[in-house]
């Protein structure tokens, strides 16, 4: 089934800040550099979208994928 989840479109951006990471509540970020998500987390919880929010510089986006 399809879900959203979030990718580094744009690493050139990414300041490794962590933002998206702390912001996450499933904590489905689990690295910054290179950027990884544990995606059977973040399915958990669809349509979240709080770690796209919390990255100011645009380089993580939400991309419809699959489990």
């Amino acid at each position: 089934m399809p879900f959203n989840y979030p990718k580094l479109k744009h690493p050139q951006n990414c300041s490794k800040c962590a933002a998206c990471m702390n912001a996450c509540p499933l904590h489905a970020i689990t690295k910054i550099d290179p950027f990884e998500v544990d995606t059977s987390k973040c399915a958990k919880r669809k349509e979240c979208f709080t770690c796209a929010m919390a990255c100011k510089t645009g380089a993580l986006v939400i991309e419809l994928g699959n489990s």
